[in-house]
């Protein structure tokens, strides 16, 4: 009997010549792994392209588009850029790098970054905006202060109720200083009607507008000098300006 080709056996597992694949579907002509789903009688140049189609074929989530990629990169370019500007054009500092600061003014006025922005360094006083909330039926008033001492939670919040009484506080001043009247601040009125909202049966409210002093350093090592001092109240009344009234909101938007 004569013996059979070496490799062609039933179950050799060696290339077929007429379709390229093994007897059992687990690879083609030239050893490229071929899916268990186009095993069997299926053509190895039409194996290949579907696998080639698969590779190509673009993911579930997508990608941005070129130019929208592009414009975010844009967007953070002159965000990192305002930032550097606005921290070295603060003094002690050249003219060239205030001029620089002055060009992102605008944006840095739209994204309130401002004193905060630098950690507090050399701050102005501390705005501080009072409510006084009236109600019918013989309740008595709620005082609401903004920045709230007592507040609890992350030093997030604090931050966040510094930053609203500070800007209420300069929109306050910049409708005196147009129409010489506090009472139109927008955000004043924007302010007691959300007090109005969160407090039911209020039936108005008014705000006053004081500033938190620095105290001075010489003042407070003199005071904390003397023979039985416990300390310094940051707190202290001498330490507030007279209160300013901003306005009178009725809940009803009268």
């Amino acid at each position: 009997m004569g013996k059979k080709p070496r490799g062609h056996g039933p179950d050799s597992g060696a290339a077929d010549p007429a379709t390229g694949t093994t007897r059992d579907g687990a690879r083609s002509a030239r050893g490229t792994e071929v899916p268990a789903e186009y095993a069997g009688g299926c053509d190895a140049n039409d194996v290949r392209a579907r696998q080639e189609a698969e590779a190509t074929r673009p993911s579930a989530t997508g990608s941005w588009p070129g130019w929208a990629r592009g414009l975010v990169t844009l967007g953070l370019l002159y965000h990192m850029a305002a930032v550097v500007a606005g921290a070295m054009g603060v003094p002690p500092s050249s003219e060239l790098e205030r001029h620089i600061a002055d060009l992102f003014t605008p944006y840095h006025d739209l994204l309130d970054q401002g004193y905060a922005y630098r950690y507090y360094a050399e701050p102005p006083p501390t705005p501080v905006i009072t409510a006084t909330l009236r109600f019918g039926e013989g309740r008595p008033d709620q005082i609401v202060r903004l920045p709230d001492r007592g507040l609890a939670g992350p030093r997030m919040r604090h931050q966040r109720q510094l930053a609203l009484a500070n800007a209420l506080f300069a929109d306050f001043e910049g409708a005196r200083h147009l129409g010489g009247d506090g009472n139109r601040s927008r955000l004043a009125a924007a302010y007691a009607r959300h007090l109005c909202k969160v407090h039911p049966g209020c039936t108005s409210v008014t705000l006053h507008g004081q500033q938190h002093l620095i105290p001075d350093p010489r003042h407070v090592r003199e005071l904390l000098a003397l023979p039985g001092a416990a300390g310094f109240d940051l707190f202290d009344e001498a330490l507030f300006t007279t209160p300013e009234w901003i306005g009178d909101f009725a809940c009803d938007g009268s």
